[in-house]
């Protein structure tokens, strides 16, 4: 196993991405359907079976469009935004599952799906970044998400400094 981390993920309220450093310059690493980055939205069918990124992202579209024709709005099985409640003990019910789920378990889920996208190696050490309002308890949520997903070490890095880190990597003028 290495000991240094190559990868980090967005793990963002509304879309998450993940990406590699590749001889010294970060590479995002396309999705399922060949996109930088995937919605942050988790669906569970009535089969059980669990749909992130776009597949989710077009259930919640189109269940939508049936409230609006049949001005009947169904429970919803889909998932958005959990990133909000991350370290509250906010739940989100889910009928077709029969349980509720808590933010940390949607995250894992979104965390899992980017991981899928890594296909030639095991990934096992990631950096992800928060927002920089973020306290404890959120970054605590994130690290659980994080190992809930099957990742062993975990690196956070607040939106910020990850923001300045990417510039500084492309910056022309090194003395600024």
């Amino acid at each position: 196993m290495r000991n240094k981390i190559d990868y980090g993920i967005d793990l963002g309220t509304t879309n998450s991405s993940i990406a590699r450093i590749e001889n010294g310059v970060p590479i995002i690493k396309r999705t399922d359907v060949q996109k930088d980055i995937m919605p942050s939205c988790i669906h569970f069918n009535k089969a059980q079976d669990i749909l992130v990124g776009d597949r989710a992202f077009n259930v919640m579209q189109n269940d939508n469009a049936n409230a609006l024709k049949t001005f009947k709005m169904a429970k919803s099985n889909t998932f958005i935004e959990f990133k909000r409640t991350m370290g509250t003990t906010h739940t989100y019910e889910c009928s077709n599952m029969g349980k509720d789920f808590s933010s940390e378990e949607l995250s894992a889920e979104v965390l899992k799906k980017l991981k899928s996208f890594i296909q030639d190696e095991n990934i096992y050490s990631i950096v992800i970044t928060v927002p920089a309002k973020f306290l404890n308890p959120q970054n605590e949520a994130t690290m659980k998400a994080a190992k809930l997903a099957g990742f062993k070490h975990v690196q956070l890095l607040h939106e910020p400094v990850a923001a300045a880190t990417a510039y500084g990597l492309t910056a022309k003028n090194k003395d600024s």
